[in-house]
């Protein structure tokens, strides 16, 4: 057999599909390279009912041969089939027209569990949709996760940015031998300007590796024996994790990757770009063999890497069927790149417009609590009145359409109500102003989304109409039928609220397990208006042709459903369309012959909110009050991480169930206090309280805290005789990310999970991902962790009454020994 090409049944390119001739017969080789657990492969041959193979490698791989059919002309076409869905069509010439593929879901589904149950009209999806009920808009989608990640990469050749060699280091890519020598001269030149840096060890090297670089047009282009391999392990960096859902966690280290692309400076040294033609990847090299030839277009022949970042946008959404998009940007409430990044969109938005059609607008995004992800990061203390004084210029401008508030949902907007106040000044001189909030994206703080209408609509002067409210993601509130819910209804209804829906990201972010129980088509029955979003579609493997469809088969959504969804997106375009156009013209009125640059500065006023950032209001640093009994967890004990108390929703408690006491009494007498310790939340309740209360044999208890406490829960820690770790987070909430680097990233251990939110699933699904390999075990009876148990089947395990703890662990310790053995 020979070679003859291959495609991919996927987005992110994780299943490929290798194609043989011998003589006029065609085979194929379905393979999952970047999936290492297995699970993928395997339950994609199970839901197509095919067999499983090795390759010499000892890899999973479904082989088998593709029949030739011959038309009606007598011409030979080849039709590739998985069950009874029609793949692709193939022709002897070598071209393929692709039919259907796997959507981000099913794939993500699949890669974490070894017992998968969607059926095949599920897991592989026809990609055409009705002309009359396709969507032309993507309403919630943020500027640094819409690139796929071949275009991120083709940029980084075109403007020769710098790679960092933290990042080479990191993801283990391939260099030359010259260029190592390059790189590490530079290297010592850069240590030496950290020479009396009080950072140590680690933190040293990863500063100066931080900013010593490699061309990046160098690293590829003058590398080809490595390039292939080189830009799969880049590619993969700029998505998130593919063998199961990640967490916010994993979400913030990607866009770190891809400011490197995105946010990307050019290299000082700069190369001749030869050997475009031999770039492996076929993606990549068309990009970048686009971007050369725009460089003889006096239209794109100057641009910088963000219009270029722009014109790749449209063009990519051209490609769907999508026309007008609203991008969420942090950059639009700093003072000087913001002024910066509009002067670059009224340059070159209309050069791209002209060749697209797609329009491009923005929302100013602030984020609900600071970023902690970047280490050396200071946010300053009143970072929102900040942002406030640049939004209140930006949001004249044409292509500003509103404001949105970003970030991972574990605070109640009602926080930031002194915040809306501000906001509403500008709806009341702006009513075209689009006001967007990301709420009911867990199910942490169910309160959300009737807090958001409520911080708007108590903002509002005397007579002024409620503003055009967006909310991104809308999964969570309380029963659409509980008393709550009804009134939940009843002000989305009365305040002509948006609900955007985002499926793919609610799934790989682990926010939606359960695809029964998305809310969607009762809010349609109820007359909600609802639109469909990406949330940066290159960030999740999808598009938004992918997202309806998605929408379309997985929750089952009927044609007028679908037509219920068009026509407020429809609508929503229109409206847009008029604001442009309208505070265009009033915006070349306030600009007329004066500086751009000089008029947005001269609009920025100091903003003072009253009382600031309420969540922080009374609190204490944890790591000052708490110094003498903070203490790293140690390492000559098992950590066994207990959940039930500290991670439910604000407002709810744990309920002790005497039936699941009786398992942690076996639990704490099974286990050795010499080889065992418990680490805990910070709220010290439930089953957390009962472990205190009852540890007669010595366990060694830490307790997780957040780095903000109050005076009362400070006291009650050092009561309890716990140990402390302060987490980076100021919220209880977000402290599952530092179980994650504390724990599950470093050694094994162990997760006994009686009661939680999505804190909690976050934390198991941490513990599932981590490198460190954890034994999770879920109490049957808490329904919000048995749906996260059974979305991992085969990797947590469920224990009640009739099922014992300690048994399983038994069982479990049993058998591994007799694989060990084996």
């Amino acid at each position: 057999m020979t070679y003859f090409t291959f495609f991919f049944l996927d987005n992110e390119k994780d299943i490929v599909i290798n194609l043989y001739k011998d003589l006029d017969r065609l085979y194929y080789v379905l393979k999952t390279p970047n999936h290492t657990s297995g699970n993928l492969i395997r339950n994609l041959a199970k839901t197509c009912k095919l067999p499983l193979s090795q390759d010499e490698d000892g890899k999973f791989i479904i082989k088998g041969e593709i029949p030739c059919y011959v038309g009606a002309l007598g011409e030979e076409v080849y039709l590739f089939k998985l069950g009874d869905v029609e793949i692709a069509t193939i022709y002897p010439d070598g071209r393929i027209l692709q039919k259907a593929q796997v959507p981000a879901i099913a794939k993500t589904l699949m890669s974490q569990t070894k017992n998968y149950k969607l059926d095949m009209s599920k897991t592989l999806f026809t990609t055409y949709i009705p002309k009359q009920l396709k969507f032309r808009a993507d309403l919630h989608t943020h500027m640094n996760g819409n690139l796929p990640a071949d275009i991120l990469i083709a940029l980084g050749i075109y403007h020769q940015i710098r790679y960092p060699l933290y990042y080479v280091k990191k993801l283990d890519l391939q260099l030359t031998q010259e260029q190592w020598i390059k790189v590490n001269a530079q290297r010592e030149k850069v240590a030496r300007q950290f020479v009396t840096s009080q950072l140590k060890g680690k933190y040293l090297d990863r500063k100066i590796n931080d900013n010593t670089f490699i061309n990046f047009a160098d690293l590829i282009l003058h590398n080809l024996d490595n390039a292939e391999m080189n830009i799969v392990k880049i590619r993969g960096s700029l998505g998130i994790i593919r063998d199961g859902q990640a967490v916010f966690t994993n979400l913030e280290k990607v866009y770190l990757y891809r400011y490197v692309f995105c946010k990307g400076k050019e290299s000082e040294e700069k190369i001749f770009l030869s050997n475009v033609s031999q770039i492996p990847d076929a993606d990549v090299r068309t990009a970048l063999l686009q971007m050369l030839k725009d460089k003889e277009n006096p239209d794109y022949c100057n641009n910088t890497i963000f219009q270029d970042k722009l014109l790749w946008i449209a063009r990519g959404y051209k490609k769907q069927g999508v026309e007008y998009a609203e991008i969420s940007d942090t950059t639009l409430v700093k003072k000087y790149e913001s002024i910066e990044m509009l002067r670059q969109v009224h340059e070159v938005m209309p050069r791209i417009y002209r060749e697209t059609g797609v329009m491009i607008r923005f929302l100013a995004a602030m984020r609900r609590i600071p970023l902690t992800i970047i280490k050396d990061a200071v946010t300053p203390a009143d970072y929102l009145e900040q942002n406030l004084e640049v939004l209140k210029a930006t949001a004249l401008d044409p292509y500003v359409a509103g404001c949105d508030f970003v970030g991972e949902e574990i605070n109640d907007i009602i926080t930031l109500k002194p915040v809306f106040k501000e906001i509403a000044k500008i709806c009341q001189k702006d009513p075209t102003f689009v006001i967007r909030i990301h709420a009911g994206e867990n199910d942490s703080l169910k309160d959300n989304i009737a807090h958001s209408i409520q911080c708007v609509r108590d903002s509002l002067s005397k007579g002024q109409q409620m503003p055009r409210i967006r909310l991104g993601h809308g999964l969570y509130t309380y029963s659409l039928k509980s008393k709550k819910g009804r009134a939940v209804l009843k002000e989305l209804k009365e305040n002509n609220v948006v609900l955007e829906f985002q499926i793919t990201s609610n799934v790989r972010l682990n926010n939606l397990n359960s695809l029964d129980k998305h809310p969607l088509k009762e809010y349609l029955k109820q007359g909600i208006k609802c639109v469909q979003g990406t949330d940066g579609a290159a960030l999740y493997g999808t598009s938004s042709i992918d997202e309806q469809l998605s929408l379309e088969k997985l929750l089952g959504l009927s044609q007028e459903e679908l037509s219920l969804m068009k026509e407020a997106e429809s609508y929503i375009i229109e409206k847009s369309r008029q604001a442009y156009s309208d505070k265009k013209e009033a915006f070349a009125r306030l600009v007329k012959n004066k500086d751009f640059e000089d008029v947005l500065l001269d609009k920025m006023h100091a903003v003072k909110i009253s009382g600031g950032a309420k969540s922080k209001a009374g609190k204490l640093d944890a790591n000052t009050e708490l110094k003498d009994i903070v203490q790293e967890i140690t390492w000559d004990r098992f950590p066994v991480v207990l959940l039930g108390g500290s991670f439910n929703t604000e407002n709810r408690a744990t309920r002790v169930r005497e039936e699941a006491t009786r398992e942690l009494d076996e639990l704490m007498d099974f286990l050795n206090p010499e080889e065992v310790c418990f680490v805990i939340g910070h709220k010290l309740s439930g089953y957390e309280k009962y472990l205190i209360d009852h540890n007669t044999k010595g366990f060694r208890i830490y307790s997780v805290v957040p780095a903000l406490l109050t005076e009362k829960e400070i006291d009650k820690l050092r009561k309890a005789g716990v140990f402390i770790r302060v987490s980076t987070e100021a919220e209880g909430m977000g402290i599952y990310k530092s179980f994650n680097y504390e724990i599950f990233e470093r050694r094994p251990s162990a997760v006994v999970a009686f009661d939680g939110n999505s804190a909690a699933a976050n934390l198991i699904q941490e513990a599932k991902n981590g490198k460190g390999q954890s034994a999770i075990w879920v109490w049957s009876h808490c329904k919000n962790l048995r749906q996260k148990a059974q979305s991992l089947q085969g990797y947590v395990y469920l224990f009640d009454e009739e099922n014992g703890l300690v048994s399983l662990i038994k069982k479990l310790i049993n058998d591994t020994i007799v694989a060990s053995n084996n």
